[in-house]
């Protein structure tokens, strides 16, 4: 049996830089830096170069690879991989892009981007069909800030069943900081830098 490569997919603001971080403590290898895991090879890998991308991906079997839009950035068909996507509430999503981008937060820009998310997160749920077998464990950022021990279980069950050794569920639960599923005022990445 081939090892697959995890994919922890969505759109910008989504949650992905956590399922890393939850995967990391569980004790599976992650390819990136802690804490949001955009390994620069990855992010700058030319989607239109497909050996480029063959080359990367087949380096990363066995490791978690954290993939924003995957609609716009597709891994190469034909390898193993066993993928996570996450969504999020588009209007929370969409405060927490423009936070990100430092664009203006007025109703007319938060509209926009609200509608971008919507669009993009349903062309990006179809691109996860066309990544390795198709299917794809669906991972909601409330349901993994409001429940951490239940999504890292799942999560874990997920991955599990293709690494063939059970990850630490608790450790994964101890990443999550508890707290409103809303878009927060500042970036807990710069937060979570402080601490390393």
């Amino acid at each position: 049996m081939s090892v697959p490569t995890i994919i922890v997919a969505g759109l910008g603001r989504c949650g992905s830089s956590l399922v890393m971080q939850m995967l990391a403590a569980a004790g599976a290898p992650c390819v990136g830096t802690y804490p949001d895991f955009e390994d620069a090879v990855s992010v700058l890998l030319d989607p239109r170069d497909t050996e480029a991308q063959r080359e990367f991906y087949n380096t990363c079997k066995g490791r978690a690879v954290k993939l924003l839009d995957p609609h716009l950035n597709q891994p190469p068909i034909g390898l193993d991989y066993r993928c996570i996507f996450l969504s999020r509430h588009p209007v929370e999503q969409a405060k927490s892009m423009l936070k990100l981008l430092g664009m203006a937060n007025n109703r007319k820009a938060r509209k926009a981007m609200e509608q971008s998310v919507r669009t993009d997160t349903g062309r990006a749920r179809l691109a996860m069909t066309k990544i390795g077998d198709g299917r794809y464990l669906n991972i909601t950022f409330e349901n993994l800030i409001h429940d951490p021990e239940g999504t890292a279980r799942v999560i874990a069950d997920w991955v599990r069943t293709y690494r063939g050794q059970p990850l630490d569920v608790a450790a994964m639960a101890r990443c999550v900081r508890r707290r409103p599923a809303t878009c927060l005022p500042h970036m807990l990445e710069l937060e979570l830098l402080a601490h390393v």
